[in-house]
């Protein structure tokens, strides 16, 4: 069964999977959503980890999986994923795997996401189905090991991670099944980036624009 998946703004997710309720680095949540019973946070940039919004999916019985960064700014309990470590729940597994900065720099020499600084990116599967949420990267070697999967979250906007040139190569690197762009639309970025990817992406490969929801 396909999943349902909801994007909200800039790289927030809502995935109903397998009999999960999946939040992903929720940001600009309209009021009423359900609550989560997964959630996963990339890093600690206000636009990622958002403490308003997820104060407003979290329960007691959410499970946590975050980057180091992020989990030292959310009230426990929390699993820890540094880069390259994995958990289950349940019927769910989870490898965070690296996002940093190749050649994005907020000063010579000085990335917007240095590799150092632990943040991650999620693949997750359940049901059945492989998913890769990139977070907030560039194109890394790191890639080439992630694919196949069935569903990719892919920012596209530039300025802080791939730009949508960028994010077709990593489209080849990967190999999922449909790409869905994020990361636009908000602080940096727009639908035409998005649109450049749809036009980029290697035959075959769906990729499916989202209009957030509760705009």
């Amino acid at each position: 069964m396909e999943p349902q998946i909801v994007w909200y703004a800039q790289s927030a997710f809502r995935v109903e999977v397998g009999g999960l309720r999946i939040y992903l680095d929720p940001y600009h949540l309209p009021p009423g959503q359900p609550p989560a019973d997964v959630l996963m946070v990339s890093h600690d940039h206000g636009d990622h980890l958002s403490s308003d919004d997820i104060g407003k999916i979290r329960t007691k019985s959410t499970v946590v999986f975050a980057s180091p960064p992020a989990a030292k700014k959310l009230a426990p309990p929390v699993t820890t994923l540094a880069p390259g470590h994995s958990a289950r729940h349940g019927e769910l597994s989870v490898r965070a795997v690296p996002a940093y900065n190749v050649n994005k720099f907020r000063s010579p020499g000085v990335p917007f996401h240095p590799r150092e600084s632990q943040h991650v990116g999620f693949v997750f599967e359940v049901d059945g189905l492989r998913f890769y949420f990139a977070g907030d990267t560039d194109v890394i070697p790191e890639m080439d090991e992630i694919g196949p999967v069935d569903f990719a979250f892919l920012p596209v906007s530039g300025t802080y991670v791939m730009t949508a040139e960028e994010a077709a190569e990593a489209v080849r690197r990967i190999r999922p099944r449909v790409v869905i762009p994020m990361h636009y639309g908000s602080i940096a970025g727009s639908v035409e980036d998005a649109q450049k990817l749809a036009r980029l992406a290697p035959e075959g490969v769906e990729v499916r624009l989202l209009n957030p929801a509760g705009r």
